[in-house]
């Protein structure tokens, strides 16, 4: 009888449903979105890497080099 003489347990019940349910429903949303640059959106969004550098891109028409050495090449990043 000593600690439910200080606590009411359908109080504390109620406030802890209560507080979790408010934790939740204004917890922010951390979905992350996977968008990848086609021609209809190329000039619409910015894109943002793993070093949080933010970019965009241009959309350019050029012809492919015959010489396979004047072709750069760029690591992904993991």
């Amino acid at each position: 009888m000593g600690i439910t003489k200080y606590i009411n347990f359908k109080i504390f019940f109620l406030s802890l449903v209560f507080g979790l349910f408010a934790v939740y429903m204004t917890m922010p949303d951390n979905r992350k979105i996977l968008v990848y640059p086609t021609p209809e959106n190329v000039s619409l969004l910015q894109y943002k890497d793993k070093t949080d550098t933010c970019f965009s891109f241009k959309q350019t028409e050029v012809t492919c080099p015959k010489d396979e050495n004047e072709i750069s090449k760029i690591p992904l990043q993991n």
